[in-house]
């Protein structure tokens, strides 16, 4: 491991490398780079968009930065650099791999790259969008989906796999995936069999501008989906790639990206791209970021958080968890059923798996509890769900300000206020067979926010989630404490606050809390144990609260975008 207690590298894309320019000045900007940056690995790009650099020099960069003590593996990006045909296509320029004359150009170019190097990683750029005649041709009367899930896993290990290795047997190889993941299996990202074939995964934490960027990319993207491919490939999640674009209009962006990558205990990060990042404000950004965070990372235990499934190949109510996560609410994601466990949040996703209804059943009759959204109760509104309830999403929508709990009675208790409206699906229920927990108020009526029913010895949990998932974080503290102390329940610590405060939760009873706001604020850690008391991590400072109910309640400040780190004692 690194000084940090992790490796970091920097990639090197080929244009970087094989400029007209002599090394010296190649390897002095990594020389600048590493004086804000305790860099221990660089990955040295062969080829991306048509360009192939020639054995020479990267024999003469490799051999360079290996006298300094730097770990070099390489790197390989698919994208053809070709002109379109029609001026007006736009996207990226990834391969048609249904050609022949591509495979073929795939496997010299692997074949090129293992014979220099014993580690090679995939940028993210190994997908496809291609709707070429031949590709319609081949695809048939399959989806676009099936397809291409089947020709990717075909080239990952026809074209890929079987070529490095037969030139170099010691070769790791890692594919890159995305931030992307709810739309993986749409263009050929294969989480289900590719991991199998290649020895690493790696993940995408990018997450960049949330609003004007088109992905929809929330903080806690980076934190989720490192956990969820970590689980995937138990003791193979490579680490967290991340870079600077979009994040120039708030440098928060940055270093919240790469905060919430430490907080999922990487085994190494990635920063994109060296050249890049070259005398700009990103490099003391970075090295400020990674060495606060470094002092942290090393006394958390193993993450946990509240069980939730993402089967392989789904997508539906894309990247709500994120927002979930922004709530204030830790979850650790999974592509399998989480049997045993206490709690199961489910969005709609995990409508993919065929059995969910049954394994829904399964789980609560033996006592369990389960949060679901009024999305997946939609998706499986045709699929048996009414025989866990008599729930009906329908397609009619209420806008609500004001949010009443009423718990197990007729009466409501209290009335609070959010920032501004929100618009509610409108779920019915039928009395008493359901009840609701939480109510927003409209004109002489009401619309449930949050459901409860029994089946089995369990119970279930409907939380109606708005058509703007954003305006989750306009609900009520008051709203928020009771979603959280419902879908933690189990769970040693959670918080008492606004949204947009994010926990991360750890098995050796530490956590870290990180506000997102643009504004300082506080929030009451509340400890399911009496007589608690938080130590802070990097200053061994002792914060009191009260105790109560076998729960002690500890107020904590945090400044404006930042966070802090305790263990509980």
């Amino acid at each position: 491991m690194g000084a940090y207690g992790f490796e970091v590298a920097f990639y090197c894309p080929v244009s970087e490398l094989v400029a007209r320019r002599p090394i010296d000045q190649v390897t002095g900007e990594l020389e600048r780079l590493r004086q804000h940056v305790r860099l221990t690995k660089v990955y040295l790009e062969t080829y991306r968009s048509g360009v192939l650099i020639e054995e020479d020099r990267m024999l003469e960069l490799k051999r360079h930065f290996l006298e300094q003590g730097i770990k070099v593996s390489g790197g390989i990006t698919w994208t053809h650099g070709r002109r379109r045909e029609n001026p007006l296509q736009g996207g990226f320029d990834t391969y048609c791999y249904t050609s022949a004359e591509t495979r073929e150009e795939i496997r010299n170019i692997v074949e090129f790259t293992a014979r220099l190097f014993d580690e090679v990683i995939l940028d993210d750029f190994f997908f496809t969008p291609c709707k070429c005649d031949e590709c319609r041709a081949a695809k048939g009367a399959r989806s676009w989906s099936e397809y291409r899930l089947e020709l990717l896993q075909h080239i990952s290990e026809e074209c890929i796999v079987q070529p490095a290795k037969a030139v170099n047997p010691r070769i790791s190889l890692i594919i890159k995936y995305p931030n992307w993941y709810d739309h993986y299996h749409l263009t050929g990202y294969n989480l289900e069999d590719q991991p199998e074939v290649f020895d690493y995964v790696y993940t995408g934490t990018e997450t960049r501008d949330p609003l004007y960027n088109p992905q929809h990319l929330q903080a806690y993207l980076g934190y989720f989906l490192m956990r969820y491919l970590e689980n995937v490939k138990p003791g193979c999640n490579g680490g967290g790639w991340f870079d600077r674009f979009n994040c120039n209009g708030n440098l928060n962006y940055y270093v919240n990206q790469v905060n919430v990558t430490l907080f999922s205990k990487p085994r190494e990060v990635t920063l994109f791209s060296a050249n890049s990042m070259v005398d700009t404000i990103f490099a003391p950004l970075a090295g400020y970021a990674l060495e606060k965070g470094s002092e942290v990372v090393r006394q958390l235990g193993n993450p946990v958080g509240v069980p939730c499934y993402k089967p392989y190949h789904s997508h539906n109510e894309d990247f709500l968890y994120d927002y979930v996560g922004m709530l204030g609410i830790p979850l650790e994601p999974g592509p399998r059923f989480p049997e045993g466990e206490s709690m199961v949040f489910l969005t709609a996703s995990a409508a993919a798996d065929s059995q969910i209804v049954d394994k829904l059943k399964g789980h609560l009759a033996r006592g369990n509890n389960a949060v679901i959204t009024s999305g997946l109760v939609w998706a499986l509104r045709d699929r048996g769900i009414d025989d866990l309830a008599q729930i009906r999403v329908t397609d009619r929508r209420v806008t609500v300000r004001e949010f009443s709990s009423f718990g197990f009675g007729l009466s409501a208790q209290g009335v609070v206020r959010a920032s501004d409206s929100i618009q509610i699906p409108v779920v019915e229920y039928a009395t008493n067979d359901s009840w609701p927990l939480i109510n927003g108020l409209g004109e002489d009526s009401n619309a449930p926010l949050l459901l409860q029913t029994e089946y089995g010895k369990g119970g279930l949990f409907v939380l109606a989630v708005p058509d703007d998932f954003g305006m989750l974080y306009r609900l009520p503290k008051e709203v928020l404490r009771s979603l959280r102390q419902i879908v933690t329940h189990g769970m040693k610590v959670s918080i008492d606050g606004e949204s947009r405060i994010a926990l991360f939760a750890y098995d050796n009873d530490t956590f870290v809390i990180e506000s997102f706001l643009p504004y300082d604020t506080s929030v009451d850690v509340v400890v399911r144990q009496e007589n608690a008391s938080l130590v802070e991590l990097n200053t061994e400072r002792v914060l009191r609260g009260r105790s109560a109910d076998t729960q002690t309640r500890v107020p904590v400040y945090l400044p404006a975008q930042t966070y802090r780190a305790f263990r509980v004692e």
